[in-house]
């Protein structure tokens, strides 16, 4: 043996090795039971980081684990074309040629969109292999093509003809800066200190001397003010019900003018500020329900690019802090704010972008979600989560879900297949009209209103969690091959009766055995996958639903480019090994636990396990050295690796290192069931470190000869145990060990108790 462990010419050597024996690729027709996991899609943005390092780790140990246990595994992985934050990375790259969407124009920009796709895609999938995933490539899957094209068309129009889908203006978070209505599950909260004004609301027909004070954190939105709500309860407002005040600030001539009115709902909370609260229709959701259950009207302030509009008078182009500096000063010139107090709150923002959140009045699409979710409430039991918490966590949001706005005003997407006659249909209204078709492609038939070609495609595409609450079935090859008209309409009946060859022969590996995920998502990625799966195949989408924790900084705060804190797995690679890495990362993998580290504590660990490979290559060493002195020193020819030696003519110390392996194998295999790899590695390190080599070992060299089986089969099945964790070292030394010629490690039987 070598004196010293090559790392990097072991990676190279045994990765191409495990490809070219295509060792990773699952086979449908295999006898073998399946065993499946499904890779959560990175987005499409840039080099994979440390969260995403981890994922793939973990699922490359279980999909090691489960071959040598003599599963036919199928590693699926792919790639998320990410809607909101691909188009906003390409955005920056063409201002800095001075470009936009508005001077490309829509072809052009898609043109440069999929050649920056291309290019991001071969840079990012070079550095996803080099972690060791044993990944089926052969079946890699990007959101974008064909065969998911099909999924989400399918799922549009089953949504289409079942009337779950509907389209209309209603109140939406919507960010100014991404240009797109985003869901609730898609905004953080910031913790801001900013002022709480109150406001007089002077009553109709007392000469100024009677009011109603309101407490707002938004003064600027009074111009689109419509009522004031008090709690039915309330008994300092009994006497205002339904009597008019007039709003401080309002534009002449506007609709209402200067009028709002008095009203009383039980949602007010009787407990902030003065107990009366303004009612802004177009830019709160609270205020939208109130409204709407009000028949109030609707008016707008605020544009979709965050700026006062025309309702605002003077202050009509400015962005809202300063329209809110501004209206707090008129309101003071006007005597019509009584004072103002420090005002601590949540600001939602968007997560992408980090722009202040403006809840709006836009016309979007919408997913009926009642039936998706009472289905899924009925089978959470069928999905084993870890940490089980997460059932009841899921359980809840489903229970209180909202309608799905799935539209977005977006370029880089699923383009929504619904076709307007623009000559019948100019408003693109939607419904079961002769003047709408849902369609894949342009339509070829004529307007069954006017006889005519004059068909135009929506404008807006597809939330990216359409396409990815479908992959579980997506992936797969569902709905097959067959047309959309040709395949049940029904979703409660199986997806058996689809004759596709693809989807019925992949249907082997679903329901996925394995999914995992971060807490960040389990709204919009992982309860919609349950509720579509269940909806279009009628089966949950995954068998057991892993939540890993989030590794942060020093300060608990997640790593990002902005604050400088980021750590890249590929730089710990280059610098400590693929093996040293992937175990400094499974020691973050308890299920929900979040872990803190900084590149100086990650370093530290990751060099931790690369002196534990050069503990480990030097026992081999000195095992494999034993070997060539016990052949010497014995008539009989060498024993075989791993043969044990029966009865009596075992000394003590072999019976208690066999002893202690055994428990091994049982504690490491019961922790991997259980996904308890962070205990399953530790263990392993312990016996290997301290069990073998600090006690067995350096007691077997007074008796070399006589050890040498036990000293063999120890490490034979020590490296079988490692192997999910550390491949590259283990297939190394398992080669040296059994022979050059011998099968692949990760083709050896999982080791059991004698």
């Amino acid at each position: 043996m070598d004196k010293q462990y090559d790392s990097k010419l072991a990676e190279e050597k045994w990765y191409k090795f495990w490809e070219d024996q295509q060792l990773f690729d699952a086979d449908p027709d295999s006898p073998k039971p399946a065993y499946s996991l499904l890779m959560p899609p990175p987005n499409l943005t840039g080099n994979l980081h440390l969260g995403h390092a981890m994922q793939h780790v973990i699922m490359d140990a279980l999909a090691r684990f489960k071959r040598m246990q003599g599963f036919d595994v199928l590693l699926l992985p792919g790639v998320d074309h990410a809607g909101i934050q691909f188009e906003g990375t390409l955005e920056k790259l063409l201002a800095k040629e001075n470009l936009s969407k508005g001077k490309l124009g829509r072809d052009k920009w898609l043109e440069r969109a999929w050649k920056f796709k291309d290019e991001i895609y071969a840079s990012f999938h070079s550095t996803w292999k080099v972690m060791g995933i044993s990944a089926d490539w052969s079946r890699e899957v990007f959101t974008m093509e064909p065969k998911v094209q099909r999924t989400v068309f399918e799922e549009f129009d089953r949504f289409w003809k079942e009337d779950l889908l509907y389209k209309g203006a209603y109140i939406v978070q919507w960010c100014p800066k991404c240009g797109t209505a985003i869901e609730d599950v898609e905004m953080e909260y910031e913790e801001r200190k900013e002022k709480l004004y109150y406001v007089k609301y002077t009553l109709v027909g007392t000469a100024g001397k009677e009011w109603v004070t309101v407490a707002t954190a938004r003064p600027e939105t009074i111009f689109a003010d419509v009522a004031i709500a008090v709690h039915p309860d309330d008994p300092r407002y009994k006497s205002f019900v339904v009597r008019e005040a007039r709003k401080p600030l309002y534009k002449r001539g506007a609709p209402g003018e200067d009028r709002v009115v008095i009203i009383q709902d039980s949602r007010v909370d009787r407990e902030f500020g003065t107990g009366a609260l303004k009612i802004t229709p177009g830019h709160d959701p609270l205020d939208y329900a109130i409204g709407k259950d009000h028949h109030l009207p609707l008016l707008h302030t605020i544009d979709k690019h965050g700026r006062m509009t025309e309702l605002s008078g003077d202050l009509e182009g400015l962005k809202i802090d300063q329209a809110r500096e501004q209206a707090a000063e008129k309101l003071e010139q006007l005597g019509a704010l009584e004072k103002t107090e420090d005002y601590t709150h949540s600001v939602p923002i968007c997560e992408r972008c980090k722009t202040t959140v403006e809840p709006l009045i836009s016309e979007e699409w919408f997913v009926k979600m009642t039936p998706l979710a009472e289905k899924a409430l009925a089978n959470m039991d069928k999905i084993n989560f870890l940490p089980s918490s997460y059932k009841q966590i899921l359980s809840e949001w489903i229970e209180h879900i909202h309608d799905w706005s799935i539209s977005r005003s977006l370029w880089w997407g699923y383009r929504i297949p619904v076709w307007y006659c623009d000559k019948c249909n100019p408003h693109h209204l939607v419904g079961k009209t002769r003047d709408m078709i849902v369609s894949l492609e342009k339509p070829t038939k004529t307007c069954q209103t006017c006889g005519e070609h004059h068909w135009i495609q929506d404008e807006q595409v597809l939330d990216t969690w359409f396409s990815s609450g479908m992959w579980p079935l997506a992936t797969l090859g569902w709905p097959g091959s067959q047309s959309s008209e040709s395949l049940i309409a029904d979703s409660e009946a199986s997806l058996k009766a689809d004759n596709s060859p693809e989807w019925n022969k992949m249907q082997k590996y679903f329901p996925w055995s394995f999914e995992l995920s971060s807490g960040e998502i389990k709204y919009l990625w992982i309860a919609r996958m349950i509720m579509l799966s269940l909806h279009f195949a009628d089966q949950i989408p995954f068998s057991n639903m892993f939540f890993h924790g989030q590794i942060r900084d020093l300060q608990g705060r997640k790593f990002s480019k902005s604050l400088g804190n980021g750590i890249d797995p590929n730089q710990m690679r280059e610098e400590w090994g693929t093996d040293a890495s992937r175990m400094a990362l499974y020691s973050y993998t308890a299920p929900g636990r979040d872990g803190r580290a900084n590149k100086q504590t990650m370093d530290e660990r990751a060099k931790n396990f690369r002196n534990f490979s050069t503990k480990l290559w030097n026992i081999a060493k000195f095992v494999l050295e034993s070997s060539v002195l016990s052949h010497q020193s014995s008539d009989q020819a060498r024993l075989e690796p791993g043969r044990i030696v029966q009865g009596d003519a075992l000394h003590e110390d072999d019976w208690w290192i066999r002893e202690e392996l055994d428990k091994l194998i049982t504690s490491v295999t019961k922790n991997i069931e259980s996904y308890q790899l962070h205990l399953a590695t530790e263990s392993i390190y312990d016996f290997i470190w301290h069990t073998f080599a600090d006690i067995y070992l350096e007691k077997s060299k007074t008796r070399r000869v006589e050890a040498q089986p036990t000293l063999e089969h120890v490490l034979k099945v020590s490296l079988q145990l490692l192997h999910p964790f550390m491949p590259f070292l283990t297939e190394e030394l398992w080669s040296k060990l059994t022979g050059e010629k011998t099968e692949s490690i990760m083709l050896s039987r999982w080791p059991s108790r004698r």
